[in-house]
């Protein structure tokens, strides 16, 4: 026994000294660790944040991304160098956030540098509900409410998470798995539309693979530099690998860059925003085309709707476009909802109007008789700013279809609703440029139950003409000039409303073509269609309404438009120009008697049946802002509130999950280790379990026991009872002249278990927690133990 100790001594100096000068050596790369990992956990950061850019575009964001990223850092490192546990580093997170939150993320509500209330209120607020609202509003936000929030905390959590294992994991490369969940998030967050984020993507991954490869060959320099004992060359060992490695990331990169650009992903890009139910459906509101013989009542085409200033001299106010044709009325917002004209989203600062051109105007607009959800604007919208009293309500209730340009404002606007408008009114082709024209590729919902007299009329009126566009220019021209305007109200020569399929059908097959702008507009539409070209329908207000007989007036550079310059136009997609609005309308002339005319050569089909006729409303009546069959009923008090506090309910729980859910793991990890160890297959396996986990008891307790000590050498000192005796059971079993049996290892368990209880004996709920917590044990893993046999080696 004494030939095996002798040369023990001589043995464990080398490991003794090799562990010291391990340890010397980590602490002289400790600060080398701490600024490189933090910096490079920086740029990841950076480079993910450019997927967010596009949600918010706004300096306010800089701020967000600056104050996250150095309280982040700085609550990282500060538990790196003190070796704070996990859920000090979480409860200083928490205090982080709600110190600069409000400053960073909510400025409007911020005192200076200070939170307030309101401001602390909306930022936990918008943790739980800011993400709903970030999908459900156009881009970009800027600083609009509380929508920084969903930013700010990401951002902050994934600095203190990237940092803290850059600074203290043994793999540190995976601190750049924060900065892609960042990325991602951004991207599905954002705009529907493909910006950088293939280019960002490829970036941020190079970058994450070059360093998870260059921080990989260093481990290896420094583990081999250790086993050998002497110093290994960095060039051969870790930076040539690297830079042959980072040779070809970089050439997959330029590939892949390459390849998402030149050939793009054909179908269009689903993001949250694209699949979320939106809060306004314009399918639950009257289309205003239907309501349009109300505004020609006596009393209403005298009526002053809207007062404009700054309008361009023929300018025209849109009141909503109409895309969807159901052989009974043109509506707004395609069949089923699902187009991309059916989509409104809330407008929080501006809307993206690059690309447009045109000339950009400042228009103000307030409200006189005017009634309706739908809100009229001009141009493609960049901003609008409402004022007056209730401006913070219709801010907040404002829905905008860039696709469209339809603006609408939940509950309706009314007299005295004052907003200013500015906005880029689209360069228009001439009539000789339109002539070559070409359609466009836009997607509308396609036209149904159209009548036959519409592809009879386009082939009658256009057969000496070639090219779309030429027959786009002879049909337009034609209306214009075989057609009469009548309203059908006073005086005027009969002309029935509406414009179903069997009103278009008259319209275009009697001797007299006589309605109004409601008619022609929609028989142009579904004849352009006819033509090859998307088309839709306009409706708004223009001088005279487009009949020539102007009654709106201007004093002072301010338009005033009463009922009788309501007017309907239509828009055809262009691949030229884009969406061209064109003007469809006969100018008003003396109606002839029919006895005079010679009836057009079309024939009719063999039966119409009409739809019911549609009933004249009056203007107050038209386009209400909600029908009671779509008016919910009211709860009761009990409910609401309840659904109020829901939110905060799941939020708080689900915040309290987040932040247990690590102890958690480390309980059940620490309960499965121990039911491992307890059904051992051998009794001797199951004792040398049993003190496995009195081991690990003595560690996660605080005691100090040596990976290379004996059973009894770690037992010297440790708290509680019952130590020695397991140590001396142990040795026993291991390394006894004979087998155990199973009765003999549930004595070991039952040892254990009374051991470990009396470690307890003593300790505060907080201490006691803190053990069940610690992450020593699984740390320091299970030292190689001699399971032994009958008559072989000695006691450990």
């Amino acid at each position: 026994m004494s030939a095996v100790q002798t040369p023990a001594p001589p043995v464990d100096r080398p490991r003794r000294s090799t562990r010291r000068s391990d340890r010397r050596d980590a602490r002289r790369l400790a600060p080398l660790r701490l600024v490189g990992g933090t910096l490079m956990v920086w740029l990841l950061l950076a480079v993910a944040s450019v997927s967010w850019w596009p949600v918010y575009r706004d300096d306010s964001m800089v701020v967000a991304a600056v104050t996250a990223i150095v309280f982040g850092s700085l609550v990282a490192l500060v538990g790196t160098v003190l070796r704070l546990p996990t859920v000090v580093v979480a409860v200083a997170t928490v205090a982080a956030f709600t110190l600069t939150g409000v400053p960073a993320a909510v400025p409007g509500e911020a005192n200076g540098l200070l939170p307030t209330g309101r401001g602390l209120v909306d930022l936990f607020a918008g943790v739980a509900l800011g993400w709903k609202q970030l999908v459900t509003i156009s881009l970009p936000v800027g600083s609009y409410e509380a929508l920084l929030v969903p930013y700010f905390v990401t951002l902050l959590v994934a600095t203190v998470t990237g940092v803290s294992v850059a600074t203290r994991a043994s793999r540190q490369e995976l601190a750049a798995i924060p900065a892609l969940v960042l990325f991602a998030i951004g991207v599905v967050v954002g705009p529907s539309r493909l910006d950088t984020s293939i280019v960002t993507a490829v970036v941020l991954v190079g970058i994450a693979l070059v360093w998870a490869l260059t921080v990989r060959h260093a481990r290896r320099a420094v583990a081999v530099a250790t086993t050998i004992g002497a110093k290994v060359s960095v060039t051969r060992s870790v930076v040539r690998p690297a830079l042959v490695g980072t040779g070809t990331i970089v050439a997959a990169a330029v590939v892949a860059t390459g390849l998402g650009l030149v050939a793009p992903p054909s179908v269009g890009r689903t993001v949250a925003r694209t699949d979320v139910v939106k809060p306004f459906d314009p399918r639950d509101y009257v289309s205003p085309l239907s309501g349009f013989r109300a505004y020609q009542e006596q009393t209403a085409a005298d009526t002053a709707q809207l007062r404009v200033s700054g309008l361009p001299e023929n300018g025209f106010v849109r009141i909503a476009t109409l895309d969807t044709y159901d052989g009974v009325v043109y509506r707004v917002g395609g069949p089923d909802g699902s187009t991309s004209s059916g989509t409104f989203e809330r407008v929080p600062t501006s809307v993206d109007v690059r690309g447009v051109d045109g000339t950009t105007v400042r228009v103000g607009v307030t409200v006189d008789g005017y009634r309706g959800v739908w809100l009229p604007t001009v141009g493609d919208l960049e901003r609008v700013e409402f004022s007056g009293s209730g401006a913070d309500d219709d801010r907040s209730a404002f829905f905008y279809n860039a696709s469209t340009g339809t603006g609408a404002v939940v509950g309706g606007v009314g007299e005295g609703t004052s907003y200013d408008l500015t906005a880029v009114i689209p360069d228009q082709p001439s009539d000789e440029q339109l002539a070559s024209a070409r359609p466009g590729n836009a997607s509308v919902p396609t036209a149904r139950d159209v009548p036959d007299a519409v592809r009879e009329t386009v082939e009658s009126t256009t057969a000496d003409e070639s090219g779309a566009g030429a027959k786009l220019v002879a049909m337009i021209q034609s209306l214009k000039r075989t057609g009469y305007i009548s309203h059908g109200v006073g005086d005027d020569r009969a002309s029935r409303s509406g414009h179903g399929a069997d009103r278009i059908q008259e319209l275009l097959t009697s001797p007299l073509m006589i309605g109004d702008q409601e008619q022609y507009a929609a028989a142009a539409a579904l004849m352009a269609d006819d033509l090859g070209f998307p088309a839709r329908v306009v409706m708004g207000f223009a001088a005279g309404g487009d009949s020539g007989t102007s009654t709106g007036t201007t004093s002072g550079g301010t338009t005033t438009f009463r009922g009788s310059d309501v007017t309907a136009r239509i828009e055809v997609d262009t691949a030229q120009w884009g969406w061209v609005m064109l003007d469809p309308n006969p100018p008003v002339r003396e109606i002839p008697d029919e006895q005079q005319q010679t009836p057009q050569p079309v024939t009719r089909p063999e039966t119409v049946v009409p739809p019911p006729p549609v009933t004249q409303l009056d203007q107050d009546q038209q386009a209400p802002p909600q029908t009671d069959r779509n008016t919910p009923p009211v709860q009761p008090l009990w409910l609401q509130i309840l659904l109020a506090a829901l939110p905060w309910a799941l939020g708080t729980l689900g915040f309290i999950a987040l932040v247990l859910l690590p102890f958690a793991v480390i309980v059940l990890a620490k309960r499965l280790r121990r039911r491992r160890r307890r059904r051992a297959p051998t009794p001797r396996g199951r004792i040398v379990g049993a003190w496995d986990e009195y081991r690990d008891a003595l560690l996660d307790r605080g005691h100090d026991v040596a990976r290379s000590s004996t059973r009894r050498e770690a037992v010297v000192g440790a708290p509680g009872d019952g130590g020695t005796g397991l140590a001396a059971l142990a040795d026993r079993a291991v390394f006894g002249p004979s087998d155990v049996d199973t009765t003999t290892a549930d004595r070991m368990w039952s040892a254990t278990d009374d051991a470990i209880g009396s470690l307890r004996s003593g300790r505060t709920r907080r201490e006691r927690f803190r053990t069940a917590v610690s992450l020593r044990s699984l740390r320091a893993g299970t030292p190689p133990t001699f399971q032994g046999r009958p008559g072989s080696g000695g006691p450990r």
